[in-house]
């Protein structure tokens, strides 16, 4: 009877609808922090996917640190939060410069959230039957539910982005209100069940708190896939960021220049005029950048111009053959020229 009547006096006070009036300076930073950070979650998480990445990475690091490194009693809380920070901060830097990395823990995040909510309410549940809940239950929904969302992540990036930063900001903003409404009761229950300890059963506020979670996240994909992230891909902006360098260094590829020549479209560009065939050589450079030979190019003016003169010496002198004889010298003349050329187009 004296533990029915101190369990009901508890489940009072646990249900209790007052707000409080007293906030610690330094867990009010944090929350209205991490209430700003759910807001870009909700709406730029996806458009700044490489800070989302490096958001989640952080925070998922620092906490999985933090709970490792408590163990240990010769650190105290700032020695702890500033280890732990530390070595989130690299974690999250390599997440941002390894995609895949960084889309695997963003999926596996989304993973660990699933696989907690759906422990609350199968203990909620078995509860109320009046049996217990295996300890194995928690770590293979997190082991199933975490790796099967973090593959598809890496198969459904784009949609895995939107949903998984829109879980993110609704969670964030239940953390928010929960820790406004009635210091962080919530939070504790969580916590408390993950550790097997017993706890109150959850009232009607903060099943609405949980509401929130839903709302926010459907507003988040709305307004990913409507507005920010609208025609926008983040593999197209990852590998202009790859190839950015490689463009200041382009270089001539010369067999498309020998092909395009062969097919008579670059010969047009660069020699309008065949009578002026060699004018424009002085325009042309090599592959490491440097100037044809003037040397060279007057050695082959010199010869053009010979066979030139042969050629108009053989056609006074036979201004009495027959057309025949015409044709083919004109060939000759034109098939000496444009090997000419054809050497030169080689060299370049």
């Amino acid at each position: 009877m004296k533990n029915m009547t101190m369990n009901r006096t508890s489940t009072e006070e646990y249900c209790d609808l007052k707000l409080p009036t007293h906030y610690e300076l330094h867990w009010l930073i944090a929350y209205i922090s991490l209430a700003l950070v759910g807001l870009f979650y909700a709406i730029l998480g996806y458009r700044w996917w490489r800070l989302t990445m490096f958001i989640t990475s952080f925070s998922l690091g620092s906490l999985l640190l933090y709970i490792i490194l408590s163990t240990q009693p010769t650190m105290n809380e700032s020695q702890l939060i500033g280890v732990s920070c530390s070595i989130a901060l690299l974690f999250g830097l390599i997440n941002i410069l390894l995609q895949y990395v960084g889309l695997f823990i963003n999926g596996f995040c989304f993973g660990l959230i699933l696989s907690i909510i759906t422990f609350i309410i199968w203990d909620i549940k078995q509860r109320a039957n009046g049996s217990s809940t295996s300890f194995w239950l928690i770590i293979a929904l997190i082991l199933i539910v975490g790796l099967l969302c973090a593959i598809l992540a890496l198969r459904f990036q784009k949609f895995m982005l939107i949903i998984t930063s829109s879980c993110l900001a609704g969670v964030c903003h239940v953390l928010v209100l929960d820790y406004f409404l009635q210091l962080s009761l919530l939070l504790r229950f969580v916590h408390k069940r993950l550790l097997f300890e017993l706890t109150a059963t959850l009232c009607i506020r903060h099943w609405i708190i949980i509401l929130i979670l839903p709302i926010v996240m459907l507003f988040g994909i709305i307004i990913q896939y409507t507005c920010t992230g609208r025609n926008y891909d983040h593999r197209d902006s990852w590998h202009r960021v790859i190839h950015a360098g490689h463009k200041r260094y382009k270089t001539a590829n010369l067999k498309k220049i020998r092909r395009h020549y062969e097919q008579d479209s670059l010969r047009q560009q660069i020699i309008p005029d065949e009578s002026n065939r060699f004018r424009y050589f002085y325009q042309l450079r090599r592959a490491n950048g440097d100037a044809l030979s003037s040397d060279f190019i007057q050695n082959v003016r010199q010869q053009n111009s010979t066979v030139i003169r042969m050629n108009n010496n053989e056609d006074n002198n036979n201004n009495n053959t027959s057309n025949s004889t015409k044709t083919t010298g004109v060939v000759s003349t034109k098939k000496d020229t444009d090997s000419t050329t054809t050497t030169l187009t080689h060299l370049i």
